[in-house]
């Protein structure tokens, strides 16, 4: 899990260009993880892996898709912030609405 990888400033970085590369591709789909974290995020041979989708939403049907996308990307985004990671969660999030809708 990423939440237990002890991982470099590097690796820190590379992780989180690939969390949210990984989200904008979730967000494009029209979905939204629902319960992103760092415990939902593995890291595996120098890179991260999403796991546990059973309660993943349509962004776009669900009434709350949009308000769980947010709670998804401020949670990892607060978490690497945390870790000396520039991650602003609300313009994250911003970008990722942009770019998708």
């Amino acid at each position: 899990r990423l939440v237990g990888a002890r991982l470099s400033p590097g690796e820190l970085r590379r992780a989180h260009i690939q969390v949210m590369d990984d989200l904008a591709a979730l967000t494009r789909t029209g979905l939204a993880h629902a319960d992103l974290s760092p415990y939902n995020l593995l890291w595996w041979r120098g890179r991260v892996w999403f796991i546990d989708f059973p309660q993943a939403v349509d962004l776009v049907v669900n009434p709350n898709g949009l308000d769980l996308l947010h709670h998804d990307v401020t949670t990892v985004c607060a978490w690497f912030a945390r870790r000396g990671v520039d991650c602003d969660g609300e313009a994250a999030f911003a970008a990722l609405l942009a770019d998708a809708f």
